[in-house]
């Protein structure tokens, strides 16, 4: 029995065997899809399975092909922007060189340390510049008992700004030094003149350009203030209150029909312990806070009554602190100059 079975398997073995060898083919391969006969081969796929290979491999060329050309053409845009930025980062290293030097001009023509130094016991300057160069700016001259300053605030900032305020500064220093002017009306009057005539605004197609000026003129002996504005104005703290010198509703410079006289000289007799401060409106105009909404006039006269019995420098510290601290990470959005004083 055991033999049998075994001579059994032997002749199912070699039926299987032989049956494969004549009628099955191996599974064809690469070089018999592409260059065979199908109809040679028992296989499971259709017969016309070559033309979906010649299909995905003309594909595969094909984008290979197109790879090759986009990865060329990448390359040379690649190259040429590569050589555009180093132009146009050489060009900007040279402009923030320019205007980097532009500042150390405009510097000059700021009261030397020296003069501030000297007043430092009653006198402050924050100055924050949006730019570079700014076109805020502001002047100080002295005399024996007699104390000059203004702040002045060109239309725009940056380098137009900054041009006008060098015109602005040669103005108010002809009307002082060279003509001898002492009202702050005749001041702002002259330097008016001197403005239009270096902008030739007496043309029809003149630049609108001006400046906003807070001057003021202060006796050190007896401490009488006079002060005249042309579109700003000066904020007197005195007994814990406050109160406001408004300036005339005009400019220094730029084609004014509705303007026919000069800004009007207001006059103070300040006591000791009091201070007031011009300034322009960048301070205030700046956006910021938890809202991201302007810092107001109203909010900087409060911050002013609540530092104004500190001395000169550490309300200049605590306005800085209060400045960066509202603008948290936004920009600022104009040139800040803020002159105080208090007796």
């Amino acid at each position: 029995m055991r033999s049998g079975f075994l001579i059994f398997i032997f002749f199912v073995f070699f039926f299987k065997t032989s049956f494969a060898d004549d009628h099955l083919k191996k599974h064809i391969g690469f070089s018999e899809t592409f260059f065979g006969n199908e109809e040679d081969y028992q296989v499971c796929y259709p017969k016309d399975h070559k033309n979906f290979f010649y299909s995905i491999f003309g594909f595969g060329i094909l984008a290979t092909v197109l790879g090759a050309m986009i990865f060329v053409v990448k390359s040379r845009a690649n190259k040429q922007l590569k050589a555009k930025n180093l132009i146009i980062e050489e060009k900007n290293h040279d402009l923030i060189a320019s205007i980097t030097y532009a500042k150390r001009i405009q510097n000059s023509i700021l009261p030397p340390k020296e003069i501030i130094s000297a007043l430092e016991k009653n006198l402050f300057v924050y100055y924050q510049p949006r730019d570079i160069v700014s076109g805020d700016f502001y002047w100080i001259h002295q005399t024996e008992n007699i104390l000059y300053a203004a702040v002045v605030d060109c239309t725009g900032h940056g380098v137009p700004g900054a041009f006008l305020s060098l015109i602005g500064h040669q103005a108010i220093n002809r009307a002082v030094n060279e003509d001898k002017l002492t009202s702050p009306t005749d001041i702002l009057d002259r330097m008016n003149s001197y403005v239009k005539t270096s902008l030739q605004q007496e043309k029809e197609s003149a630049l609108k350009d001006g400046m906003e000026v807070a001057l003021f003129k202060l006796n050190t002996t007896n401490n009488t203030l006079e002060f005249a504005g042309a579109n700003l104005s000066l904020v007197l703290i005195q007994n814990n209150a406050v109160n406001v010198l408004k300036g005339n509703k005009c400019t220094v410079g730029s084609i004014q029909e509705h303007v026919t006289h000069a800004p009007i000289t207001q006059s103070v007799q300040l006591s000791a312990g009091d201070a007031f401060y011009v300034f322009s409106d960048g301070f205030a105009d700046q956006m910021g806070g938890k809202d991201g909404k302007k810092y107001k006039s109203v909010k900087l006269k409060e911050t002013l009554l609540r530092i104004v019995n500190n001395s000169p420098q550490q309300q200049c510290k605590e306005l800085n602190e209060e400045f960066i601290s509202w603008k948290s990470n936004l920009e600022q959005v104009d040139d800040v100059c803020l002159m105080g004083y208090r007796v």
